[in-house]
């Protein structure tokens, strides 16, 4: 199997004794091994899937796009808006 061979290749560690998948196996368990991992995911999902979809895009992009496509829709199709209703220019000439 390849990865047995590049496990084989690239092990350069001082307790010789161990195996790759013993070395797998003890790195898995490892609490601070454990810990880091859950850290990174912590970081990742907060910082990076909260803040940066949940506030930077869905807050902040999104409203600016979506009321720049509506006015050019409303533009396009001669629609006024007003406080408690709204004025279709030219709707004699539509269907």
């Amino acid at each position: 199997m390849i990865i047995n061979k590049l496990a084989e290749t690239g092990h350069d560690h001082a307790d010789e004794s161990m195996s790759f998948w013993d070395e797998v196996v003890s790195i898995t368990f490892d609490p601070a091994h454990i810990v880091g991992e859950v850290f990174w995911q912590l970081v990742f999902d907060v910082v990076l899937v909260a803040f940066l979809y949940g506030v930077v895009f869905k807050k902040w992009l999104l409203p600016k796009l979506r009321k720049q496509i509506h006015t050019e829709l409303d533009n396009e199709h001669g629609i006024e808006h007003h406080d408690d209703h709204i004025h279709i220019k030219g709707a004699k000439d539509h269907d």
